[in-house]
């Protein structure tokens, strides 16, 4: 058998709607002599006749019947088909993985999650709770496609993109001596327990408690580590140490908890993503657009 060609079904599934071919060379905006040739050119492909002609009418034989709906059924399939690689090539459909730390500054990453969510529903998010040293392994196991990590840790081959930078703010418990005054130095913590981000996994919150300590001049006295947010608060509620949060995770209200600006010299804290510089996804390029968009 011949190939038959997709705009050979086209015609036919409109010779056989209309009956008439000088209307269905109308509907395709096509000259009837054109379209005469390819119906034609479609039953000697197929080796069987499709219409019956008279002077007067046209009339679909059995097996013009039956390939009428399998026309139909096939040309609605490719028109899904071409939909979806449209969509699919827009970012409009597939699947991201995303890496975050649950101890990091993580509103950027839910205002992304949402806006990106409205503007393209039909893109399943997967989200993993990592550190930024395992979202670092996992980006060159391809393991996830994108994370939202400190940037100051060793990520050869990878591309890192700062987001924004924001002050640090001591987090106490409100029996400490100091949770009355409204600011202090770092240093003044000095001889404090600490409570940070897990040393194991590399995480981003005890990579900024470090440097800020060290820029203020003491190593801290690490106590307790969690990687979870909830539970360090809890922690420091509990009396068992104190830690630095970046400002804006200030709205994380815990019983028995404050949060204390510190004097200058401030220390900062940033937040980037990193990812494959080779990784084209348009699933990817599409969410980059909207957190690139959102204000920092």
């Amino acid at each position: 058998m011949s190939d038959i060609e997709l705009r050979q079904l086209r015609y036919f599934v409109a010779v056989a709607e209309e009956l008439n071919f000088t209307r269905a060379a109308e509907r395709l905006q096509i000259a009837q002599p054109p379209l005469s040739r390819q119906i034609q050119a479609l039953e000697k492909a197929l080796g069987v006749e499709l219409l019956e002609r008279s002077q007067r009418r046209v009339e679909l034989t059995a097996a013009g019947s039956v390939f009428l709906e399998e026309c139909r059924r096939i040309l609605a399939q490719v028109n899904v088909g071409v939909d979806r690689a449209q969509r699919t090539a827009r970012g409009e459909t597939g699947q991201l993985s995303i890496g975050f730390e649950g101890s990091s500054q993580n509103d950027l990453l839910i205002q992304a999650v949402r806006v990106f969510h409205a503007q393209f529903p039909a893109v399943e998010l997967v989200l993993q709770e990592l550190s930024s040293g395992e979202q670092v392994e996992a980006l060159r196991r391809n393991q996830i496609e994108l994370g939202f990590l400190e940037p100051n840790l060793p990520a050869e081959n990878l591309s890192i993109e700062i987001l924004r930078s924001e002050s640090l703010v001591a987090v106490l418990a409100e029996t400490h001596a100091l949770a009355d005054q409204p600011q202090f130095a770092l240093a003044q913590l000095a001889e404090d327990a600490w409570i940070t981000g897990s040393s194991k996994t590399y995480c981003g919150l005890l990579i900024q408690i470090l440097n800020a300590c060290r820029q203020a001049g003491f190593v801290p006295q690490i106590r307790n580590e969690t990687n979870d947010i909830q539970m360090l608060l809890g922690f420091v509620a509990a009396g068992l140490g104190v830690t630095l949060l970046p400002t804006s995770m200030q709205n994380s209200s815990y019983p028995g908890v404050v949060y204390r600006p510190l004097t200058p010299p401030v220390p900062k804290v940033e937040l980037a993503i990193a990812r494959h510089p080779e990784n084209r996804s348009p699933v990817l390029n599409a969410f980059l657009q909207v957190v690139r968009a959102l204000p920092k």
